[in-house]
C-alpha cells in the first residue's frame, strides 16, 4: 500500500521527529573550539553551531541520511527544515545548515567536567 502525504504534512512530521528524537540536546562548549557550541545526546555531537558565522553543521549519520532515506527529502529541503528547527527550538540565529560526517572528538570526562 502506498501512502500519499502532502509536503506540508511531511514537514510537520519531520519537525515532530526532530523534536521527539533530538529536542533535548545538551549544549557543550570547550576552549578547544571557542567559536562553537556542540549540541550533544548520549555523548555524541548531533549538531555544531558556529557562533561566529551562525552556520550549523548537522550530523550526517544521525539526522541527514535519515531525512533523505526515510522521508525522501532533497538537500535543500533538509537544509531549510533543519535551519527552521534549530532556530526555533534552540533559539539560535542560523544563517544556514549543512551536513557533517565528523565532529571533534569530545571525551565523556571532558564533556562532564567542562560543562
Amino acid at each position: 500500500m502506498k501512502v500519499v502525504i502532502t509536503e506540508s504534512k511531511r514537514d510537520r512530521l519531520v519537525i515532530k521527529w526532530l523534536n521527539d528524537n533530538y529536542g533535548d540536546l545538551i549544549p557543550y562548549e570547550t576552549s578547544r573550539s571557542p567559536n562553537h557550541i556542540f549540541f550533544m545526546k548520549d555523548d555524541e555531537v548531533i549538531f555544531d553551531y558556529n557562533k561566529k558565522n551562525r552556520d550549523v553543521y548537522i550530523s550526517y549519520d544521525k539526522i541527514w541520511t535519515f531525512l533523505e532515506s526515510f522521508f525522501g527529502m532533497e538537500y535543500k529541503e533538509i537544509q531549510y527544515l533543519t535551519k527552521e528547527w534549530v532556530g526555533e527550538h534552540y533559539k539560535l540565529r542560523v544563517r544556514t545548515t549543512s551536513s557533517k560526517k565528523h565532529f571533534i572528538n569530545i571525551t565523556v570526562g571532558e564533556h562532564y567536567n567542562l560543562r
